[in-house]
């Protein structure tokens, strides 16, 4: 999804608004801007804490009496970045969390509107810690905000019990179904306890897992010798530099271990329980003696991880509890060239993107890569290691990598037969990182979010 594409979705949703001649739990109407900052702090507050748990949107350029479209006047009229910086600057946040919001201008009857766009968020309720005074009025440290159907909670009150107990649930994952709770639990990565050997489920094999100390019904298995497909000719590999291995996983040949530690394994599985339900499992690949573990990326022929995903969340806890010496910078290493998409809409966005610019996501030597595409991929620079073999050498290159952040070495056996074709999926890989940053920066200086277009 383009720029156009997202100002013509959300140009729609804005005339369906209007037309509904109302005012309602996630919009609000504005002949014209806010001549005072108590005022527009006030309302994002409401919106950010508003009970709908959605984006929501101040639409300024409308009358909120006639719904009769004015356009938006210059006086008093702000930008992005007035508003971050109004947000950022003297308001002092509980928790330190703060509002995500946009300013997005559409035209709609020849007249120009300007859209606040705040985005839904489950680090709610939002709330000052230090009283905000204005002429107008104050906003008073620890009053909770919100916005109930079309009306805000007044300057001078604060939301009733029942609506400030939801928006405390919504911060704590308890409003969500199994699934979604967790996903918030496994971001809370410390709070998750080890066994070590324990009975399974079913009283007949001995499992280690890990079980949510505020919620003990949510457990993770550890399942060893997991079964491989039914293949009389598929062979586990053993060691990195298995035929087996090579492109399929070429992101482990991104870590400096493997150059030593060449012993391989993807017989371990990690299943994730709600009671005895299961809401997630992977397979875990385990390098450098089973020191560092990878859930891997769906594809192996276009790796990527989406944040906010089980998967990626799972990917983030294995490397923090279930890793060992070197797994942090295992981690950082694998991410020089695996990209991380916010949301599935950013994910086809950036592909779309790439493929008008001569990308291919067929395997490499099936399809060619052309025009800008494969500018960037050549000037990509994919480091060998002369020191292969020699553990010695390992200290002194990871400080290297920690200082060079930009920089990927293939640690693959210099005669491993795949060594070429693993180098051009590691450059592949590291293009696909440093141009989907560059493309964020562009989206962002046009003022695009891909979080939640749908």
């Amino acid at each position: 999804m383009d720029v156009k594409q997202a100002d013509q979705i959300l140009e729609k949703e804005i005339k369906t608004l209007i037309e509904t001649q109302a005012e309602g739990e996630y919009w609000d109407f504005k002949r014209e801007w806010y001549s005072d900052n108590i005022d527009l702090l006030h309302d994002i507050i409401c919106m950010a804490n508003s009970m709908a748990n959605r984006d929501c949107y101040i639409i300024i350029g409308v009358e909120d009496q006639s719904y009769q479209i004015v356009g938006v006047k210059e006086q008093n009229r702000k930008n992005q970045q007035n508003i971050i910086n109004l947000l950022h600057q003297k308001p002092r946040w509980a928790g330190g969390y703060i509002p995500e919001v946009y300013v997005k201008t559409i035209e709609i009857s020849e007249c120009q509107i300007d859209v606040i766009i705040i985005k839904q968020s489950n680090n709610t309720p939002f709330y000052l810690t230090a009283s905000y005074p204005s002429p107008k009025g104050k906003l008073s440290a620890g009053a909770i905000y919100t916005r109930k159907g079309d009306t805000n909670t007044p300057k001078n009150e604060t939301a009733d019990l029942y609506d400030t107990e939801l928006l405390w649930k919504r911060r704590f994952g308890l409003l969500y179904s199994p699934s979604q709770r967790a996903m918030y639990y496994l971001e809370d990565i410390e709070n998750w306890e080890f066994v070590d050997q324990e009975k399974s489920r079913e009283g007949t094999e001995s499992y280690s897992f890990f079980y949510y100390k505020p919620d003990p019904d949510y457990t993770i298995y550890i399942i060893y010798g997991k079964e491989e497909l039914s293949n009389d000719d598929y062979v586990p590999p053993k060691d990195v530099n298995d035929k087996n291995v090579a492109e399929c996983y070429f992101y482990i040949f991104a870590f400096c271990n493997v150059s030593y530690h060449t012993d391989f394994s993807n017989d371990l599985e990690v299943v994730l329980y709600y009671k005895n339900i299961p809401l997630f499992s992977s397979s875990v690949e385990c390098i450098d003696e089973g020191r560092t573990k990878i859930i891997p990326p769906a594809y192996w022929n276009d790796a990527y991880y989406i944040k906010n995903t089980m998967k990626f969340l799972f990917f983030k806890f294995v490397f923090n509890k279930m890793g060992e010496n070197f797994s942090s910078e295992a981690q950082d290493m694998l991410l020089r060239v695996i990209p991380v998409y916010k949301s599935e809409e950013e994910y086809r966005a950036f592909t779309d993107y790439i493929k008008e610019k001569g990308f291919s996501l067929e395997r490499i030597g099936e399809k060619k890569i052309s025009g800008e595409a494969l500018e960037r991929l050549n000037s990509i620079e994919i480091f060998g290691y002369p020191s292969y073999g020699k553990p010695g050498e390992i200290d002194s290159i990871s400080s290297v990598l920690r200082t060079r952040k930009d920089m990927v070495i293939n640690f693959a056996n210099p005669e491993n037969p795949y060594f070429a074709r693993i180098t051009k999926y590691l450059q592949r890989g590291r293009m696909l990182v440093e141009w989907l940053e560059e493309w964020r920066k562009n989206c962002d200086n046009e003022s695009v979010d891909f979080l939640d277009l749908k």
